[in-house]
């Protein structure tokens, strides 16, 4: 290992600053706003990936990518230089770093309300930056204080505070992992958030694609201290910090650094269904009509049905943009009953050719595929065969996978792909990517295929219907798959511990930029879940932004469905008919995500910083700041006790009314189809009525407003977003965005609406009021 000592003055130029190192190796720190800043190490050959895909200032990136020359889309004041106790200082505005040599360390301060500089982030002060395998690695060191805690990282396992474990960012297709302890998983995310004892945070995000290890705390040595680190696969380090007062400056800002999230259509906010055992069937066409014919049947409000992969396979194998006709005799006629029932449809997506598809052969001639030093194709295992990756990072190969989704997806009658089994698993040393022109290595590119798939689908779905928002799914990806597309935490294993666990899973997610999230419902793989795991599953992500029952369960042979277990279909059904009353406060918390980066689902620490109890780990979340769910995660519990942050007056219980205090720990009944949810005092939300209709209840008139005052005399208020649910409302203003205001007294409770954008006109007197602590108070409109 060789550590970097040395280091040069500083040459300013505008908001950065550059220093020559050992060996021909360049930091250039640079200031792009007053809550962002830059350091790049590189050596004398420049970033071996010369590129970025996931930092997007401006929204998105140029398909071949953003140039890391660019700081353009970012404030980038003019910074000073100075001098400080032996450190040259690079400052603007209320942050500055502290650059020090032997050896070569950072230190990262903010402005406090002192109006002096306080370090945030500091690297520890012995070999803070080191390569090691022989210039093919490099190691970030920073100094820890076993108080701190550490938020992020996408959808990794265990408890959302990461102290103490250590964390590779490897995309891995995780069948079936343990959702407390396992990884590495799905995504690259090397991202996270430090708050200190002192309660001020920063944030680190990593730019590379390489495989990443994060250490935060796992690893110690008795000559350094107590500290962590973050181990890049790459020979050049490219990092951005993130400064603010709380987490959700850090969040949010992370969102805005590597791309807002989309808007997709309200119809996704809607309950879902997927098995590989209906697409599977011999009489898959059938099953599948069958499905929805039973939906019906059984008062089941869903909103859209996701087709496995076997309506493209032969066998196990799986040949995309293919059409078993076996199975599908006649998919014209199975579309056009969905459609006839209001049901959307999306189709399972795999970016691999089989060796034996009937296009490998053109793609191959055309070097389409991730390649071999000598110019083949890597063939890998996937599924029951071997086949090859498709290449994203050519356009002719891109442009193949867009007209294939038009021609054998879109056109045939589905509304929507779905972007599977794309972690690229490509092992074969050597292997490249095409790289729009500059080859960049398979070993520094795997997540970069998962985004530019996923980017694909999303575009060829908006070219084909330009007027409506277009809808897709990733399962795996970097930074920067928010911008196109809703993501889950893969296939889950059915056990009372993974829905403990996945709950932090997605919330974790949230916390990353991920703003429209899930978890299979009943569990994807492993056994068929019993009545109550059923029921309480469907209880939680009734609640989630995400709502999609997937299994595939080969020992047992059949699909988990709402109706597997007859003893809780009612209750199964409630839960879902609650999920549509919620659903336009989800749907206004997309918006927010959307135009700000707050993830619609968050942590209890999220909104309510203040209150060091909800910093503790707990079994329940928020969405947004006015609803507290509380979902049941252990068997035979019918009660469950449930913290209440300190911030409103109160809290008050959807179901039954009964208002608590904020700051305690209540325990409240919790009956199958029924699982706890609290609403903050002083909250206004507007929610479907009570009758969920079975066509199309994600549009079902959303004139209800449930009112929460307090006692005596007070306000309130919360946001509502409203639109047609799929048109590019923001842009041409059709749409009603404003706040639901509300005010108390001994004697009457007023309600106002107030818009603050767009043209659409929403009417009180169109609502019905519900105020379940309403007393003998009169309401009033104002």
């Amino acid at each position: 290992m060789i550590e970097f000592n040395k280091v040069g003055p500083a040459q300013l130029a505008g908001h950065a600053a550059t220093f020559a190192l050992e060996d021909g190796h360049s930091l250039r720190v640079a200031i792009l706003s007053g809550d962002l800043a830059r350091v790049s190490l590189v050596p004398a050959s420049g970033h071996p990936v010369d590129r970025t895909w996931m930092v997007a200032p401006d929204g998105d990136v140029p398909h071949e990518g953003r140039s890391r020359a660019n700081d353009a889309g970012f404030a980038c004041p003019a910074a000073t230089l100075g001098t400080e106790d032996g450190a040259q200082v690079v400052a603007a505005g209320d942050i500055r770093v502290r650059v020090l040599a032997e050896p070569m360390r950072l230190v990262f301060e903010r402005r406090g309300a002192d109006g002096k500089f306080h370090p945030v982030l500091s690297d520890r002060e012995s070999a803070a930056y080191v390569r090691a395998d022989e210039g093919r690695k490099l190691r970030h060191y920073q100094t820890r204080d076993t108080a701190e805690r550490y938020y992020g990282l996408g959808d990794k396992t265990g408890p959302l505070d990461r102290a103490g474990r250590r964390f590779r960012c490897l995309q891995l297709d995780a069948l079936g992992y343990d959702a407390e302890i396992g990884d590495p998983l799905y995504k690259h995310v090397p991202f996270f958030v430090v708050r200190n004892p002192d309660a001020s945070v920063a944030g680190l995000f990593y730019d590379t694609l390489a495989p990443v290890t994060v250490d935060l705390g796992c690893e110690r040595s008795n000559y350094h201290g107590i500290y962590r680190h973050v181990e890049v696969e790459q020979g050049a380090l490219d990092f951005y910090v993130l400064f603010g007062s709380r987490i959700s400056d850090i969040v949010e800002g992370f969102a805005r650094l590597t791309g807002l999230p989309c808007l997709p259509p309200r119809w996704s906010f809607g309950f879902a269904f997927t098995s590989m055992h209906h697409a599977d069937d011999a009489n898959a066409q059938a099953k599948i009509a069958g499905f929805a014919d039973r939906c019906r049947a059984e008062r089941i409000p869903i909103s859209s049905i996701h087709f496995g992969s076997g309506y493209s396979s032969r066998g196990k194998r799986r040949y995309v943009y293919t059409w078993n006709r076996d199975k599908f005799p006649d998919p014209q006629a199975l579309f056009a009953k969905l459609r006839g029932m209001e049901l959307k449809t999306v189709a399972n997506l795999k970016p691999v050719l089989i060796d034996d598809h009937p296009a490998y052969a053109g793609i191959a001639a055309q070097k389409g595929f991730l390649e071999r030093r000598d110019g083949g194709p890597v063939v890998e295992q996937f599924w029951d065969g071997h086949g090859s990756f498709l290449d994203f990072t050519n356009a002719a190969t891109a442009a193949w996978w867009r007209e294939g989704l038009s021609r054998q997806i879109l056109d045939v009658g589905f509304d929507a792909g779905w972007n599977d089994n794309n972690e690229y698993e490509a092992w074969r040393d050597g292997s490249l990517s095409h790289g729009h022109g500059r080859a960049i290595p398979v070993h520094a590119s795997r997540p970069l295929h998962a985004l530019l798939m996923t980017r694909a689908t999303w575009e060829e779905t908006k070219r084909r219907n330009p007027a409506k928002r277009p809808f897709t799914i990733t399962r795996a990806g970097p930074p920067g798959i928010q911008r196109y597309a809703e993501t889950w935490s893969g296939d889950n294993f059915t056990s009372w511990h993974t829905l403990k666990w996945n709950l932090r899973n997605g919330l974790s997610m949230a916390l990353s930029a991920m703003a429209k999230v899930g978890h299979d419902i009943g569990g994807f793989a492993g056994p068929q879940p019993d009545p109550e795991l059923l029921c309480r599953w469907v209880e939680m992500m009734a609640l989630h932004p995400r709502a999609v029952m997937n299994s595939w369960k080969p020992p047992v042979g059949a699909a988990t469905e709402p109706w597997t277990h007859a003893s809780v279909l009612d209750a199964i059904r409630s839960a879902l008919e609650l999920r549509y009353r919620l659903l336009p406060t989800m749907y206004t918390h997309a918006y927010l995500a959307h135009t700000k980066g707050t993830p619609p689902i968050a942590p209890l620490f999220f909104h309510y910083d203040q209150d060091p109890t909800c910093f503790a780990d707990h079994d329940s979340f928020l969405i947004g700041p006015d609803l507290l769910a509380a979902p049941v995660v252990e068997p035979g519990a019918r009660r469950r006790s449930v913290y209440l942050p300190v911030g409103p007056e109160g809290w008050i219980d959807f179901h039954t009314g009964a208002v608590y205090p904020a700051g305690t720990t209540v325990e409240v009944d919790a009956p199958l189809g029924r699982p706890p949810l609290f609403v903050r005092i002083g909250a206004a939300l507007v929610l479907t009525g009570t009758e969920i209709p079975l066509v199309r209840p994600h549009d079902a008139p959303a004139r209800t407003l449930f009112l929460a005052p307090g006692a005596g005399r007070g306000s309130g208020a919360s946001l509502h977003f409203e639109d047609d649910g799929e048109s590019w409302s923001l842009a041409t203003g059709d749409h009603f965005t404003g706040q639901v205001r509300l005010d108390w007294s001994p004697t009457e409770i007023g309600v106002a609406i107030e818009r603050t954008a767009g043209r659409r006109d929403i009417k009180i007197a169109e609502f019905i009021l519900e105020c379940p602590n309403r007393g003998n108070r009169t309401p009033v409109f104002r």
